[in-house]
């Protein structure tokens, strides 16, 4: 870019101290758009870090009334765009020929490997090496052999004849590179190796070369570039640097230089998709500049989906499985199948994974075609696991697609893989695998396995899978999966579709109420329960039972008592209809607990203290003695409202006596928002019980819990609770406390929750 230009240290200094004196309510944005130019390079021009052009500097200064030449730091030259974000891998072959003398830089196609070597070389001519370069046809057919190189060098290179003898031409060699500094560079080499990374039998000779070009007694430092790794054990002082891909800094100046408009998730999302790769960052770019008018945003929203179908990318790793089909059926077979792993969310895979791929190998050989992906640079390794770089997984992929019954089987022993993997939800990791058979299930359209890992209550201790990512992972990343898997339901037949329909609105509930969004659950279980009602199916009447309850507590939630009435009574009437399922052991505990709690509520509401006492004794032997049929969360939330209708009914000590029962309950499992509602219930009842003490002790600790799970609904509520405790201890500051809370349920349209937080203030 000629006149790019950036500010000086000084220069970021007096932009500052203008935008601070210009008031608060300016954004990036405004300035940006006063200036004309976009965000990004605005927030470039402020870094001072990256130069822009001189045009846009020229403006931003203007807008901001400074001397651009007061405050620019010159750029003179451009960088060479050639060798942009090559200086930490200068660094570490400077290292490594302090101790070697062959250096074969491997890695897949395009990732800059030849670009490197000459770059080195050229560090190397500025300390006195003289060059060499060889440069290895692709096609083995047109390979020379090793002594006419050896001779060609003596010729051109050493101004010498060569020896019709190749030991002597060799022997004259080993003592030239260890008289001189010669720099040699031999590029492309992996049509010379064989799977195992060897010479081939038909090139020997240069087995002989290198031996000569390895020894450690020579000045000469030999650079071979290749897409698979040189492992013949007869060489020495060789060493196999896997280059490393750009960094997206590295792609974001070179954007820059090359005057590209972009924004940061734009970039990232290609820098990651490509995997850094050398090759796409400047096919991209060209293709950018030329056919989006320099706007990469706009390209990536266009041609994201299919980038990886371009042309020129396919190629940098089309030739690896053309050659490796002919080579390596086998080791073809599990890169093929490697293709259908994801690398998102566990980006490296266990070798575990890759064996299970190979069910029609002998056992006793799986190792050895691990290695073969390996040394042809194939597998990228990190801390004993395997990925694919995404280059060479799409090619993986488009490869797998082309055989229905093996991608099928593919996804299928995937999927068995990772169940079998997790046996428990100890870490964040085993959370993340213990879904990713969903992903391999939606590839082959299996969706009523989705539905199953979903609500399996094992492995995740008496609680369904999905609500084990509440307050432990983002549940965006459920969101997302559940409507991939929504989307596949909606083109079944409706006979099919419905129900899994129903299911995965019933999710989405959970997932909402969770989140204290009483509203969006709402809406979705009465999909779910629209889904659902089917009386000959116990399966689906559990999601219709449990919907129709959650809906009703959902309204209580959010204070809407009378509709909880009116709602809870028509309930009751449509429950008649299938008391005939009340025998079923799967239905029963849900029927009775699931109306008996609403009833009870009911019963307080309208004052009838009585009905609500024996109903709560009677719902609340039914969950503790129920043997596991009832799920633990839905165990807890049950006793939560059971013990908020003994406070509400002042039977203070048998809601004290609940909530410590879905306490200890909540150790089986250790739910965040379940533990978080029943200290919030403890606290209510230690104050009305005038402890407060233990009141005040309960609630810091659900506050805590309620915040960092950001469970809003709830966490307006501990606010409350927390304002009455400190408003009978005399604490200031606690009218911060009910205007928070109210902030709160107003976000949240709870207005009932408002009109009673404003009477308790009044």
């Amino acid at each position: 870019m000629p006149n790019a230009w950036k500010l000086s240290i000084a220069g970021i200094e007096k932009v500052n101290e203008v935008i601070k004196n210009s008031g608060r309510d300016k954004t990036d944005l405004y300035w940006a758009e006063k200036a004309l130019i976009s965000t990004a390079t605005w927030n470039r021009f402020r870094a001072g870090k990256v130069e822009i052009s001189s045009a846009s500097f020229i403006a931003c200064c203007e807008l901001l009334g400074l001397a651009p030449n007061e405050v620019q730091e010159r750029i003179s030259e451009q960088p060479n765009l050639s060798f942009l974000g090559r200086d930490r891998a200068i660094e570490s072959l400077n290292a490594l020929a302090k101790t070697n003398r062959v250096i074969v830089i491997h890695g897949v196609g395009g990732q800059g490997k030849t670009t490197l070597a000459q770059k080195y070389l050229q560090e190397l001519v500025g300390d006195g090496y003289r060059v060499i370069e060889l440069y290895m046809p692709i096609d083995i057919a047109n390979i020379p052999s090793a002594k006419s190189i050896l001779d060609e060098w003596f010729n051109r290179d050493f101004q010498e004849m060569p020896s019709s003898q190749f030991g002597v031409t060799l022997d004259r060699l080993r003592r030239i590179i260890r008289e001189q500094k010669l720099a040699i560079l031999i590029d492309n080499i992996e049509s010379l190796l064989d799977e195992n990374g060897k010479f081939i039998s038909d090139h020997t000779q240069y087995l002989e070369l290198f031996s000569v070009l390895s020894d450690h007694s020579i000045k000469s430092i030999t650079l071979v570039t290749s897409r698979c790794r040189l492992l013949e054990s007869r060489l020495r002082s060789v060493y196999n640097y896997a280059i490393p891909p750009l960094s997206q800094s590295d792609w974001q100046d070179y954007f820059t230089y090359s005057n590209v408009n972009f924004d940061q998730q734009s970039l990232a999302e290609m820098h990651s998709k490509l995997g850094g790769n050398a090759k796409a960052m400047t096919s991209l770019c060209g293709e950018i500049y030329m056919d989006f008018d320099r706007d990469a945003t706009s390209f990536w929203q266009q041609r994201g989906t299919d980038i990886l179908a371009s042309a020129d990318l396919k190629d940098l790793v089309a030739g690896h499985l053309d050659r490796l089909v002919n080579v390596e059926p086998l080791a073809y077979s599990l890169l093929r199948r490697m293709g259908c792993y994801r690398y998102q969310s566990i980006p490296h895979i266990p070798i575990e994974a890759l064996l299970c791929q190979l069910w029609d190998s002998p056992e006793a050989g799986h190792i050895e075609i691990v290695e073969v992906l390996k040394n042809r640079s194939l597998l990228e390794l990190a801390n004993g696991e395997y990925s694919l770089h995404p280059l060479v997984r799409a090619e993986a992929v488009r490869h797998l697609k082309q055989n229905e019954e093996e991608f099928t089987k593919a996804h299928n022993s995937a999927a068995d893989f990772w169940k079998a993997k997790v046996q428990s939800l100890d870490t964040d990791r085993d959370l993340l695998m213990s879904i990713e058979p969903c992903y391999h299930y939606l590839e082959i359209n299996t969706l009523d396995k989705i539905l199953a890992i979903f609500l399996n209550s094992e492995i995740a201790e008496n609680q369904h899978l999905h609500t084990a990512f509440y307050g432990r992972v983002s549940p965006t990343l459920m969101f997302d999966l559940l409507q991939k898997v929504e989307a596949k339901a909606l083109c079944l037949p409706i006979e099919q579709g419905m129900p899994i329909i129903g299911v995965v609105k019933f999710i989405y509930g959970n997932l909402y109420m969770c989140s204290g969004r009483s509203h969006e659950a709402i809406i979705e279980y009465e999909e779910s329960a629209k889904n659902t009602e089917k009386p000959d199916s116990p399966q689906l009447m559990f999601y219709y039972i449990t919907s129709i309850f959650h809906i009703i507590m959902c309204k209580f939630e959010l204070g809407e008592f009378e509709a909880l009435i009116t709602m809870t009574k028509k309930y009751m009437k449509n429950v008649e209809h299938y008391k005939i399922l009340c025998k079923h052991p799967f239905i029963a505990p849900f029927l009775s607990t699931y109306l008996h709690v609403p009833l009870s509520l009911v019963y307080v509401l309208e004052d009838n203290q009585d009905g609500a006492g024996s109903l709560v004794e009677e719902t609340y032997a039914a969950i503790v003695n129920n043997s596991g049929i009832m799920g633990g969360w839905g165990k807890g939330l049950s006793l939560i409202y059971l013990g908020f209708i003994c406070a509400m009914s002042k039977r203070l000590d048998q809601a004290l006596g609940i909530y410590n029962t879905a306490l200890k309950l909540n150790c089986e499992m250790s739910d965040p928002l379940i533990q978080g509602k029943t200290l919030c219930g403890l606290a209510e009842t230690y104050r009305k019980m005038g402890d407060l003490t233990k009141a005040k002790e309960y609630c810091l600790q659900s506050k805590d819990i309620l915040m960092k799970i950001e469970s809003k609904l709830d966490l307006a509520k501990v606010l409350v609770e927390e304002a009455l405790i400190d408003r009978k201890t005399g604490q200031h500051g606690y009218q911060d406390n009910f205007e928070k809370a109210i902030a709160l349920f107003t976000e949240l349209n709870a207005p009932k929750h408002v009109e009673r937080v404003r009477r308790l203030m009044s």
